[in-house]
């Protein structure tokens, strides 16, 4: 299937207006405030989206206008949030979540039908639970999807964590995205496949470093409007650095850890015996060399891909809210695009607090002729070689 990526993030916007259905339905039925995070079409494997955490929600059956599949998942405490909400103090667990997740199901879906001009049906809800793992098998997801839809809705002061996939059967994907004149998704797919070695690569070096054995978790390739693009972040304090691009891909990279991991690397390449207090002097140091590595070898696995020459500026060290330093790069990127295309990876460490997020946001146009360039077969041989190394 052949995608025009410069109309992908045009397809996120009407992913948000189902999503924002989507919450208003939940508002209503519950009174919890909700609002929409996250929207994205997502470039993702089945490993990236079946994360160990516990989830629970509704499986839904899409056929007529889309044909194809639905998750609609709650982490346990915002389950908890919603049956409180809906039926105090009684045991009805499955029932309630499957009531919510059919109104709120159909408000994403309606929002995909009022855009296709056409009529989508959808099955009884199924309850679910389990990892995300068991939940795509229970959904009977492709294990070989390649693009998805992907949203996620928060409530202020509630822990309410919902996130809305759909995975649309090949035909139906083709009608929603398909152009004949536009990139073959194998290309976006070798893409995102030498990312993620690059991404290891990336980890290799944090931990040839720093002594932390750190893996990749997740790596995804997403298209979303550039204003959305900080919603990816939380709100949380992190250190790290931002790098702008320069050669056949322009854009910006940012390194960024959360403040417990930002101590434990830190505290690992600064000598000293107490923990780290402040990330001046020596720290800021040493998580702007840290970065500088880390961008370096994340960095090479594009420039591999595309067969090019990416440079990266001088480290611009970071320490502020997440979504603050996403706003500075956005406000830049912002100024020569409305859509933004977003590789990011997670790396961690299962033996201490370590939490390293890496994010890619290139120059928009630069990106789709840079993919027009890639040879498929050539690209899988060197990812190979990487994950052989």
């Amino acid at each position: 299937m052949n995608v025009d990526v410069g109309s992908l993030g045009a397809v996120s916007r009407t992913a948000r207006e189902g999503a924002e259905r989507a919450a208003d339905n939940l508002t209503g039925m519950t009174g919890i405030d909700a609002r929409v995070d996250v929207t994205a079409v997502t470039l993702a494997s089945q490993a990236d989206l079946a994360h160990d955490d516990e989830r629970v929600g509704v499986a839904v059956d899409l056929s007529g206008g889309i044909e194809g599949a639905s998750l609609l998942t709650f982490s346990p405490s915002g389950a908890d949030a919603l049956i409180e909400a809906l039926v105090p103090d009684a045991d009805a667990t499955e029932s309630a979540i499957a009531e919510v997740g059919n109104v709120v199901t159909s408000g994403f879906v309606d929002g995909w039908a009022d855009h296709l001009g056409t009529i989508v049906d959808v099955s009884p809800p199924e309850y679910v639970e389990g990892t995300g793992a068991e939940l795509l098998d229970e959904a009977g997801v492709d294990p070989d999807r390649a693009l998805a839809f992907r949203s996620e809705v928060v409530a202020v002061g509630e822990a309410l964590d919902v996130r809305f996939h759909m995975f649309p059967d090949p035909e139906s994907m083709q009608e929603i995205l398909g152009d004949d004149d536009g990139v073959a998704v194998e290309k976006l797919v070798a893409l995102r496949e030498m990312g993620r070695a690059g991404a290891r690569t990336a980890s290799e070096s944090v931990s040839a470093m720093t002594g932390i054995d750190a893996s990749v978790d997740v790596t995804r390739l997403s298209f979303v409007p550039v204003e959305d693009v900080p919603a990816d972040l939380s709100d949380e304090r992190y250190v790290g650095v931002v790098f702008e691009l320069d050669g056949r891909l322009g854009g910006y990279v940012l390194i960024l850890f959360d403040e417990a991991s930002a101590r434990e690397v830190v505290g690992a390449l600064v000598p000293g015996d107490g923990p780290v207090e402040s990330f001046d002097g020596m720290a800021r140091s040493a998580m702007t060399e840290l970065g500088n590595v880390t961008t370096s070898s994340f960095v090479d696995g594009w420039a591999n891909v595309l067969d090019a020459t990416i440079d990266i500026s001088t480290p611009q060290f970071v320490h502020d809210m997440g979504r603050a330093v996403a706003e500075s790069v956005v406000a830049r990127l912002g100024q020569r695009q409305t859509d933004a295309v977003l590789f990011d990876a997670v790396l961690r460490a299962d033996d201490r607090a370590f939490d390293c997020e890496l994010y890619l946001l290139p120059d928009e146009a630069e990106f789709r002729d840079a993919v027009d360039d890639i040879d498929v077969d050539a690209t899988a041989e060197r990812t190979t070689k990487a994950g052989s190394l």
